[in-house]
C-alpha cells in the first residue's frame, strides 16, 4: 500500500497535468463588449445602425436603435427637469446677476440640444417601428410609429418620417390607402 501511495505521488509530481489530459478543453467564446451610447458617439452609432439596416442585419440594427432611442429619451427627460429649475431661478429676484448670466448661457445650450435629441429620438423611433413591422411584431411597431406621428410635424411629402410612419401604421391596421 505504501508503495502505491509513493508511486502515485511520484507520478503526480513528475506529470502534474497527466490526469487532466483526458478532459476536453473548453473553448471560450469571445465576449462581445456591450457599448454605451454617449453624446460623443451617438451620431456614429446612428450611422452604424443605419448601415446594419441597409445590409439586412435587423437584429443588430434594432439593438443599436433601441439604445439610441433610450439614451435620447433619457437626455430629453433630464433636459426638461433641469430647464424648469433654471427658469425658476431666472424668475427668482433673489438670484444674483452673475448666476442669472450663467443660467442664461446654460438655457441657451439646452435650447440647442433639445431639437438635436428630439430628432435623434424620432429617427430612432421610426426605425425601431419599421424593423418591428418587418419582424411581424405589430404591437411594438404601432407604439413607436404612433410616437413618430405625435412628435413629428405633419407633412404630405412621401419621404417625410410622418408620411412613412402613417403608411406603415395604416398597413399594420389593414387600412393602407384608406386615408
Amino acid at each position: 500500500m505504501a508503495f502505491f501511495l509513493m508511486l502515485f505521488l511520484a507520478v503526480t509530481i513528475i506529470f502534474p497535468n497527466a490526469s487532466h489530459g483526458a478532459e476536453k478543453k473548453i473553448k471560450k467564446q469571445p465576449v462581445q463588449k456591450e457599448f454605451v451610447i454617449t453624446d460623443s458617439n451617438i451620431q456614429a452609432s446612428l450611422g452604424k445602425a443605419e448601415e446594419h439596416l441597409k445590409k439586412g442585419d435587423d437584429e443588430n440594427s434594432l439593438r443599436i436603435f433601441i439604445k439610441i432611442y433610450d439614451y435620447a429619451k433619457e437626455v430629453l427627460t433630464t433636459i426638461g427637469l433641469v430647464q424648469k429649475q433654471y427658469e425658476m431661478l431666472l424668475d427668482n429676484s433673489a438670484t444674483g446677476q452673475n448666476e442669472k448670466e450663467d443660467i442664461f448661457i446654460k438655457l441657451n445650450r439646452i435650447k440647442q440640444l433639445t431639437p438635436k435629441y428630439n430628432s435623434i429620438k424620432i429617427t430612432s423611433a421610426y426605425n425601431i417601428g419599421y424593423i418591428f413591422t418587418k419582424k411581424g411584431d405589430s404591437e411594438k411597431a404601432r407604439k413607436f410609429l404612433s410616437e413618430v406621428l405625435e412628435s413629428t410635424p405633419f407633412s404630405i411629402k412621401q419621404s417625410s418620417l410622418w408620411m412613412k410612419s402613417k403608411t406603415l401604421l395604416l398597413d399594420l391596421y389593414g387600412l393602407e390607402g384608406e386615408f
